[in-house]
Formats: C-alpha cells, structure tokens, sequence
C-alpha cells in the first residue's frame, strides 16, 4: 500500500494553473468547431457536440456514447480528479489509485482527435468533398495535453514507483517491430467511392497529408503520436532486451520506455478508425486495407505486454 506524500506548494501552484487552462480551453471546445466539412456545394462545421447528434440520429448510439465518455464527460472527470488531489495537497493509496487511473485512461480523450484527422486526410485534394481546420483542433489538443503532463507531474513530484521491468524475449521483440512496421507503412483504409478520387492511406502517408495540406495541428499530432512514439518505445524495447541479455542495469532505459509508451497512440487511433468505417460512409466509400489488420496485431501485441507487466507487479 502506497504512503500518504504531500506535495510541494510550487507543484500544487503549477499544476493548478495547467488544469485552469485545461479547463478553459475543454470548455471552449464544446462550442468552437474542429473544422468546416464540405459536401458538394454545402458546408457545415464539425463540432463535438455535432459529431454526437449525427451518430445519434443515425442510430449509432454505442459510437455516440463512446466520443460523448472519452472526448465530453471524461476531461472533466480527469481534471475534477487531478484539482482534488491538487487541492488535498497529499496522496494516499486512494490517490494514487486515482492518478494511476488518469495516467492509464487519458490518451483516449484524443479519440475524437483521430476522428477529424482521418477526415482531414480523406477529404484532402478531393473535388466533391473537403475540409478545413478550425480552432477547435489545437484547443482540445492543448486541453488533453495539458491535463496529461500534470497527471506526470503530480506522480513524479508524488514519487509513485513505476512498475518492476519484465523479461523482454528477442521472439516477442521481433514480432512487435514486424507488426509495426506494417502498421506505419502499408495502407491502412482506401477510397473506393467512384466520385471521388481513388487513394489509398498508411499512417505514415496521413501525417505527410496532413501536415501538406495546412493541417499542421493535426499533422503533428498523428507525426508525434502515431510515428515518432510508437518507433521510440520499440528502439527503447530493443535497447531493453539488450541490455538485460548482457545483465547491464536497464533502469534508466525502462523509465524512458514507459515515458514515450504513455503518448504512443495507436490504440486510440484503431478505435477512431473502427468509428470512421462505421459512421463515415455517409461522407464516402472507403474499403479496409491490410495496414488496419497490422494495426490490430499491433494492438494485441500491446496488449500482451500489459498482461506481463500486471504479472511482474503481482509477483513483486
């Protein structure tokens, strides 16, 4: 059971005023639009708010539920969380249980992120469909971001111990940068809508799109999130496994390893792909292509180190 730790004054004072902006700008995102959607000669702008009705007009209530949970109700769950512990100034067992919990459960506030970066990407150099960015995208982004380096900070400064490092085997190693590289390289959704043109997508491609065609938000997020964190967790992996095959000490490496796994994406980015193929056929056909099934690989293959690292805390 984890000690009571109080927090220093200037820990509370700085992560206070992050969660105040957090707050501001999750707020202002709930009115101001992520971007203008174009369908032939009309446009009509995408909001949170929006994306929830048309999914509940339509019939898609589970979808509806999902971005109303991860992108409304729970940044203000998150930061109603982190202002308590902020406000109490201490952490127990039942505060570190709860800032676990918003280190575990705060990327998937990106998911409606995700959602207008695949449409963005889709809609790009198209002639009957198009899409503009508008500020609502970096608002939500710097709502989310901020929100999740304060629930770091207050675990740093808290002292909250990392889980022990597992055994990497070179086997499980060399099928996770398999499935990797397929799910960054090979494309992942095609348009096949004869009104539009015919393109086919990998995640690598999307953030090039995006960050070409004036999306720079958007861009950076899918380059940082999508690319650069899950290539710098394998790297830092593969740097783990070698260094427990020579009995090096690989402290250092697996609290880098955990820092860039907290901003890796993909999960989130699959789960925003599974609602585009659901909902977005009212804006175009597109057909699912081999990099989605290594993107599920990828995922389960996650997955699987998540059950050894419960298994290395239990056996701790």
């Amino acid at each position: 059971m984890d000690a009571e730790v109080s927090l220093d004054r200037r820990t509370r004072l700085l992560g206070g005023a992050m969660l105040g902006v957090s707050f501001a700008c999750n707020v202002a995102v709930l009115f101001l639009p992520f971007m203008e959607l174009r369908k032939g000669l009309g446009t009509e702008p995408y909001s949170l708010i929006r994306s929830v009705r048309m999914m509940w007009g339509n019939g898609l209530y589970v979808l509806a539920v999902l971005v109303v949970g991860f992108s409304v109700v729970f940044p203000f769950a998150k930061l109603g969380v982190l202002a308590a512990l902020c406000g109490r100034g201490r952490l127990g067992p039942r505060g570190h249980a709860a800032l676990g919990w918003v280190e575990r459960l705060g990327k998937w506030s990106m998911l409606d992120v995700f959602l207008v970066c695949l449409i963005l990407t889709l809609t790009s150099g198209q002639l009957l469909v198009g899409a503009e960015p508008l500020a609502g995208i970096p608002l939500f982004v710097a709502a989310i971001m901020l929100s999740i380096v304060t629930g770091n900070l207050l675990a740093t400064r808290a002292g909250v111990e990392p889980p022990a490092a597992p055994r990497v085997g070179g086997w499980w190693l060399a099928l996770a940068g398999l499935v990797l590289a397929g799910t960054l390289a090979l494309p992942f959704l095609r348009i096949h809508d004869w009104l539009l043109a015919d393109r086919a997508y990998s995640i690598l491609t999307l953030s090039a799109t995006l960050l070409s065609s004036g999306a720079g938000t958007a861009g950076t997020v899918a380059a940082l999130f999508l690319v650069l964190a899950p290539l710098a967790t394998w790297l830092f992996e593969l740097q783990l496994w070698w260094r427990q095959r020579r009995g090096a000490d690989a402290g250092g490496t697996w609290l880098r390893l955990l820092g860039w796994r907290r901003w890796s994406m993909l999960d989130v980015f699959g789960l925003a792909l599974a609602v585009f193929l659901v909902e977005g056929d009212q804006l175009m056909h597109t057909e699912v292509r081999w990099g989605a099934l290594f993107l599920v690989a990828m995922i389960a293959v996650r997955g699987a180190l998540d059950v050894l690292l419960v298994r290395e805390k239990r056996r701790g």
